[in-house]
């Protein structure tokens, strides 16, 4: 090794230095996209997952900031699938999901897309984050995206113990035909007896569209707050609310 070698910094602290500048939120916005072009140009998966940091902050002015977060999210895309071995690995470990998974969609073909998402979906399930905003996010970031195995990860969640979670699958639940979303959504309203929030949200959801109760009628029935009621056919009403 020569004397220059030496006293040269390793690639990680140059990646650790170059993170710190990323995510700078005051200063020269130069600094932030200087350090971030330095980070793609070294290309690695450290280096990539360094320059995801960029979506963690909030710079002033706001206008700034989208424009450097834009910019720095076509970097990201023009790596292609080079990218995403980064981009799913902090998207397992950090809060931030839009800026990340606007990547993944522009990367990867739809089928591709959909086993990210289980792959994703899985590991919160099996791993669950400090907080569940950024499960909450995966989940509505989802939809569009279906496989038998993906909406079956996405049921486990109507049982998550975080209302935003439980809120986010069963939107995901109530764009999917009513023959097979029906009775997860059911049994979930069945299965939040503490939870008006939730109740409330079923409710309003099933007299929008239309679904029927059918097979679950007595125990609904039973259980409907003040003001709902059932129809003959099996669909749920509101007092004072028009059709």
């Amino acid at each position: 090794m020569d004397l220059i070698s030496f006293f040269r910094p390793s690639a990680e602290k140059q990646i650790q230095k170059l993170r710190k500048k990323v995510k700078e939120p005051h200063g020269d916005p130069s600094t932030r996209i200087n350090a971030a072009r330095k980070l793609l140009e070294m290309g690695t998966e450290p280096a990539i997952f360094a320059l995801l940091d960029r979506f963690t902050i909030a710079a002033s002015p706001s206008r700034q900031d989208d424009e450097e977060k834009e910019e720095v999210l076509g970097w990201i895309v023009g790596l292609g699938e080079t990218a995403v071995p980064a981009i799913v690995r902090f998207l397992k470990r950090e809060r931030q999901v839009y800026w990340p998974f606007r990547a993944l969609q522009s990367i990867l073909e739809p089928d591709q897309l959909t086993r990210v998402g289980e792959e994703l979906l899985q590991y919160h399930w099996d791993n669950p984050p400090a907080s569940s905003d950024p499960t909450a996010q995966l989940v509505r970031v989802m939809e569009g995206l279906h496989t038998p195995s993906l909406q079956q990860i996405i049921e486990n969640y109507l049982t998550h113990e975080d209302d935003d979670v439980r809120l986010a699958a069963l939107d995901h639940f109530f764009k999917r035909p009513e023959d097979e979303a029906r009775e997860p959504v059911l049994k979930c309203y069945l299965d939040s007896e503490d939870r008006p929030r939730i109740r409330a949200h079923i409710l309003d959801r099933l007299i929008d569209l239309g679904w029927s109760v059918r097979g679950f009628r007595p125990k609904i029935e039973e259980t409907l707050p003040e003001g709902y009621f059932l129809t003959r056919d099996g669909t749920v009403r509101a007092m004072g609310r028009r059709m």
